[in-house]
């Protein structure tokens, strides 16, 4: 009964391995490639397949002798599946060698996201999730004689067990406490226990060797490896750094790209966020009524920062955002009049038309990494936006793109935009080559819509009847 109990056992901290080592990585890479549907796809492609194929080639396998002359029995075959999965996934799992796998070698190399996650999958999910997946396979051999039907059964439900709690709380509640980085520590040090349970001697060349992976594994993703790349948290949505140079310039990093800057006189670094300052909130900041306005996609709380009239609703998924914003990056509290949800956007927005909350202007910058999530680029999401705006309000919405429509996405987007919000602007913040034709050449551009009545029908202007200079003074409400 107790070998029966401690087999199970085994089999439980696989199932916990392989889940969460499928959900770490589709969090660590999503800097690097985003977090949509395509890349996610991939890696859940790279946990199954092999481990098909290692549920297979586990139940295939017979002792036999080895390169060595040593006979490789099933406990031997584990231990060895378990030393080479650890390795792996130390490289695979923690933010030094991830950062480094995609910055140096991809990135600079090849833009396409999605070939970046298969050659990130073949090098370092692949193959340990293969070795893991024999464990079950292999593990059914060491039960004393049972029906064959109990044991699946049995096996098949301490594995399935062992998944979701990989699936719940490596995520809801490690990552959500503890952060990433040492959620990849606790998943490893799974492996060296399990390592050590299946020894037969506490004490070997191979015992002191796993002992050394998991410190190994605790400094590389500690809270002091963290810190020399200005990381100040990791959790659940976001890695992020924070810097600070000689002259006093604060820069703010979500997922390996700048969200936020400040100067020292409190000054906003960035081009289209200084867009958004000039244009949409500084003429509203000493005059007028009060305004409200909402902010989708927080960063580091600049907008507004010297804006003590208006009221700001700030939302963001990530609840930590706030509290390390004003600890590290604003160094002051937020004003009374910036209140912080942490709620989707989708969800807020449709909370706000459920009780006819509008607003006068609406900022939108919500990036995940590199990319926005796909369900706040679609037709329906800016439905809501434009649902969410007063009379006479206005949208302002940045978006990375190419300047001169050189990809589908920037044609697509646009088309989706001016769909939803006629008479749409489209401002490319800086400078750029008009000439350029590659597709990856991107800038910020900022699209706004206000959102007025018009008393007529608009018009073209055609041969038979233009008015342009009398309507050039005509109101349109």
């Amino acid at each position: 009964m107790k070998k029966a109990i401690f087999l199970y056992f085994i089999i439980f901290i696989e199932g916990y391995v392989v889940l969460s080592t499928e959900l770490l990585a589709i969090r660590q890479i999503t800097p690097y490639v985003g977090a949509g549907t395509d890349t996610t796809s991939i890696i859940i492609a790279a946990v199954l397949l092999p481990l098909a194929l290692g549920y297979y080639v586990g139940g295939k396998f017979k002792p036999k002798l080895g390169l060595m002359g040593k006979r490789i029995t099933i406990r031997r075959k584990l231990l060895q599946n378990i030393f080479i999965s650890t390795i792996f996934l130390i490289f695979g799992l923690s933010f030094v060698f991830v950062h480094d796998f995609f910055e140096l070698f991809f990135i600079s190399v090849h833009h396409n996201s999605r070939l970046n996650t298969f050659i990130y999958a073949m090098v370092f999910i692949v193959f340990p999730v293969f070795l893991l997946a024999q464990t079950i396979p292999l593990t059914s051999n060491l039960f004393k004689e049972q029906k064959l039907s109990t044991i699946t059964g049995k096996m098949l439900f301490f594995s399935t067990l062992g998944s979701l709690m990989g699936a719940t709380f490596s995520t809801l509640v490690l990552m959500a406490t503890i952060g990433v980085n040492l959620t990849v520590t606790v998943t490893i040090f799974c492996l060296c226990f399990l390592y050590i349970l299946l020894s037969k001697r506490l004490i070997s060349k191979q015992i002191i060797a796993i002992i050394l992976l998991a410190s190994a594994s605790l400094y590389i993703n500690s809270d002091t490896v963290m810190k020399k790349s200005n990381i100040v948290q990791s959790n659940n949505y976001h890695t992020i750094q924070i810097t600070e140079n000689k002259n006093g310039k604060r820069l703010m990093k979500l997922n390996g790209h700048y969200s936020a800057g400040l100067n020292k006189n409190e000054s906003l670094p960035f081009g289209y966020m200084k867009f958004f300052e000039n244009n949409f909130i500084r003429p509203i900041q000493n005059k007028g009524e009060v305004k409200s306005i909402l902010v989708i996609g927080s960063g580091g709380f600049t907008l507004g920062l010297q804006d003590k009239k208006n009221n700001y609703a700030f939302v963001d998924i990530d609840g930590d955002l706030k509290d390390i914003s004003e600890q590290y990056f604003l160094k002051q509290k937020l004003g009374e009049n910036k209140k912080f949800h942490v709620i989707p956007a989708r969800g807020f927005l449709q909370q706000a038309i459920s009780k006819n909350q509008k607003y006068d202007l609406i900022i939108i910058d919500t990036f995940l990494g590199v990319k926005i999530p796909e369900h706040l680029i679609t037709k329906e999401f800016y439905e809501t936006v434009k649902l969410s705006l007063k009379d006479n309000g206005i949208v302002a919405i940045n978006i990375i793109a190419s300047p001169t429509f050189n990809n589908a996405f920037s044609v697509n987007l646009d088309n989706t935009l001016n769909e939803v919000f006629p008479n749409i602007n489209r401002d490319v913040v800086g400078n750029y080559n008009a000439w350029i034709s590659r597709p990856q050449t991107v800038r910020n551009i900022v699209y706004s819509y206000f959102n007025k009545k018009y008393d007529e029908e608009p018009a073209i202007y055609i041969d038979d009847k233009a008015s342009p200079y009398y309507d050039k003074t005509k109101p349109i409400d």
